[in-house]
């Protein structure tokens, strides 16, 4: 098991609680969470970038935030072990992922510059193959497949994005839509399963 210090301190101070009322106190929190990132293994933060209150993110996950992301409280990354050679969490420059999404990162996502990722957002990259009947639902075999967001992305709140789904640059995605297959670039996409409405003039 990694226990790179770095990222348990990492850890430790993303549990202090954040007092937005109280401005060089957050400023102080978001330096000094993203100074200990910073010398954490396996993960490169950029300039600028503000990590609220309990940002978990497990061992072994590569991480890259770009300049000026911003990861709001209660968001958690996680990943497969043993089952995810390509396990990475990518945060373009400007994007902000808001508070309570989960990220299921075991086949990777990759998200794209000035992008927004709404309240709890769900982003799986993995699934379990549960075609035959002869094969029980635990013991089945897991299925990987990268999910990429692109450029001025608006994910609104509660959208779930399943595996392998790409959404093109400047797309919105309506709330609480179940995003299954990809996203052409400035399209309106909303419902379960998300189609498209109409495109961004």
């Amino acid at each position: 098991m990694n226990l790179d210090p770095s990222r348990q301190l990492a850890r430790l101070v993303g549990q202090l609680p954040d007092l937005q009322v109280v401005p060089p106190y957050q400023r102080l929190l978001w330096t000094l969470r993203a100074m200990l990132l910073r010398r954490a293994s396996g993960v490169t933060c950029g300039e600028r970038v503000r990590v609220d209150r309990r940002f978990y993110y497990p061992a072994g996950l590569r991480l890259n935030l770009g300049d000026g992301a911003r990861i709001k409280r209660d968001v958690r990354a996680g990943w497969e072990p043993g089952r995810a050679p390509n396990a990475e969490l990518s945060i373009g420059p400007g994007t902000e992922v808001l508070s309570e999404t989960r990220l299921d990162c075991t086949g990777g996502i990759q998200v794209g510059e000035r992008s927004h990722i709404g309240r709890r957002s769900t982003i799986y990259t993995h699934r379990h193959v549960l075609d035959r009947r002869d094969t029980p639902a635990l013991d089945a075999p897991i299925e990987t497949a990268p999910v990429i967001i692109g450029n001025d992305v608006m994910l609104y709140s509660e959208v779930v994005v399943l595996p392998g789904v790409t959404i093109g640059d400047g797309a919105v995605v309506a709330v609480r839509s179940v995003v299954s297959d990809d996203v052409p670039p400035y399209a309106i996409v909303a419902g379960m399963p998300a189609r498209v409405i109409r495109e961004r003039a």
